[in-house]
């Protein structure tokens, strides 16, 4: 293929001083993803290629040390991908210049260790001409009150979405109320509660190394934020304030933070949220997170996985909101009491990994339950759907089912998948009868064969289920007496037919 037909040319990670473009690059219409790497960037370098429409540009700048402001702006690009070098302060307009350059951005190693006062604060004209709408900053360490300022920048750009992994902030934290960009703003909480374009905040894995600060203005920010989606994941966060007004948030991630069960109690402005993610925290009490849904009208999804809950059943009365539709409630520390404490309108549940031994019958009617997750528990049988009418699938792999119920299917009719692979199944004439269900329902059995084996007696272990056969005659107890009892018979008779007499019984 000759050089002007090509779509993909790598240059990055090398150790060039100036950007390797050469005139020849200019006829490469057909290229889609130009790879760089350079220390110095000057605008003339790119005066070959600035008439290329081109789909991604990934620019390597180890060893950085200088940039022509405006450079980036003379690319076009639908994506932008900059990896700065790592133990170097950044150059501040290369993020402003990249916002004015693509619409996908995405900036690695964001470092710097000079003072707040030599940080080159945006100007405002800068937002008539940013481009991004998609921007991703990943191994950002900064000073607080720059990060504020870049975040206030982005938050009245055209940006509307902003993924922030691997932050680590310094201080003061404090509550700044003069910005050079933004003089007639009187705080941050006043500007983020303002509309903006902004839809979707994810910040992941964050490290705070400020050790005192007053922890309700950052918190105060975060919940006062007029956008549809918050993430702010793995930030040993201990807690979240309701918001004063009620709020825009739909989709909220506070996943593997410390988070306890004071959150959100009585909070009656999150009545738009739909989806819940509390996952890895600290939560302990099953009623308190019931509590905590209770004023949260539209709420769908919830997931309580992986955190410490219990649920004594003392008697307690669960408040869920009427709108929860699937929860899940694997990995923590429940047993039978939890279906005392469930949503009434679930429809997909799951308590996979807990403590569970029994589903008990007549405690819980879960009418719109569809699917539900017991596995990894300590069941001994099947459970039977008295309670759950409309049930469709159900996952009992990994427990302690021996022998399980044959008549499962005819107690829960509406079934049309069942997971019960991966017992310790104990291959005697009782399991005969599980066994003609495969052939019975219609391969209903989810991960048939492979998954189903013997695992007693030890000289079937490893066998699968499908290749277990024991007779009709040896697991019948009445056919054994009446084959036995016909044996005894015949010999009797036997006997008398060539002695001529009887056969005596045995003396005392």
């Amino acid at each position: 293929m000759d050089s002007m037909h090509k779509r993909h040319l790598d240059l990055s990670f090398n150790k060039f001083t100036a950007l390797p473009i050469c005139q020849e690059f200019g006829n490469m219409f057909h290229l889609e993803y130009l790879g760089l790497s350079a220390t110095m960037v000057r605008m003339s370098d790119f005066k070959y290629i600035k008439h290329l429409q081109l789909h991604t540009v990934f620019l390597t700048l180890g060893g950085f040390s200088l940039y022509e402001p405006q450079s980036l702006t003379v690319l076009t690009t639908r994506n932008l991908h900059i990896d700065f070098a790592a133990n170097q302060n950044f150059s501040f307009p290369l993020l402003y210049d990249g916002m004015s350059t693509s619409e996908n951005l995405k900036i690695v190693n964001i470092r710097y260790t000079l003072s707040y006062g030599d940080f080159p604060s945006p100007s405002l004209m800068l937002l008539k001409k940013m481009k991004t709408t998609a921007l991703t900053l990943d191994t950002v360490d900064l000073q607080w009150p720059i990060l504020l300022q870049i975040f206030m920048l982005i938050w009245y750009s055209p940006v509307e979405r902003l993924t922030v992994t691997n932050l680590t902030f310094r201080g003061p934290v404090e509550e700044l109320t003069e910005y050079a960009f933004l003089p007639l703003l009187s705080s941050v909480e006043q500007l983020i509660s303002l509309d903006g374009s902004m839809k979707a905040l994810t910040l992941e894995r964050v490290h705070n190394k400020v050790y005192y600060f007053n922890q309700e203005i950052l918190y105060r920010q975060f919940s006062e934020m007029n956008i549809a989606n918050l993430t702010i994941a793995g930030a040993y966060m201990p807690h979240m304030l309701c918001p004063k007004r009620r709020s825009s948030f739909q989709y909220i991630n506070f996943s593997h933070n410390a988070l306890t069960d004071e959150l959100f109690q009585k909070c009656g402005t999150l009545k738009d949220l739909k989806l819940l993610i509390l996952k890895k925290n600290k939560f302990e009490s099953l009623h308190k997170v019931s509590s905590m849904t209770k004023y949260m009208k539209s709420l769908k999804y919830l997931d309580m996985s992986n955190n410490l809950l219990r649920h004594d059943g003392a008697e307690v009365q669960c408040h869920w909101a009427e709108s929860l539709t699937e929860l899940d409630l694997s990995s923590n520390q429940l047993a039978d009491a939890v279906f005392e404490c469930l949503p009434a309108n679930v429809k997909k549940l799951s308590l996979a990994n807990n403590q569970i031994s029994n589903v008990p019958r007549g405690m819980v009617e879960l009418k719109s339950l569809e699917e539900l997750n017991l596995a990894l528990n300590r069941l001994a049988d099947l459970p039977e759907c008295s309670g759950f009418t409309s049930l469709q699938f159900l996952n009992i792999e990994m427990n302690s089912i021996l022998t399980p119920s044959a008549d499962f299917f005819q107690s829960c009719p509406r079934v049309r998948e069942l997971q019960a692979g991966h017992n310790p199944f104990k291959c005697s004439c009782e399991l005969q009868a599980f066994i003609g269900l495969e052939r019975q329902s219609g391969g209903k059995l989810f991960g048939w064969p492979a998954a189903y084996e013997c695992e007693y007696p030890e000289s079937l272990r490893g066998t699968q289920l499908k290749d277990f056969h024991l007779s009709l005659l040896a697991c019948n107890t009445t056919l054994m007496l009446d084959r036995e009892l016909f044996s005894f018979q015949g010999t009797k008779c036997v006997y008398t037919y060539a002695t001529g007499f009887p056969p005596q019984p045995l003396s005392q």
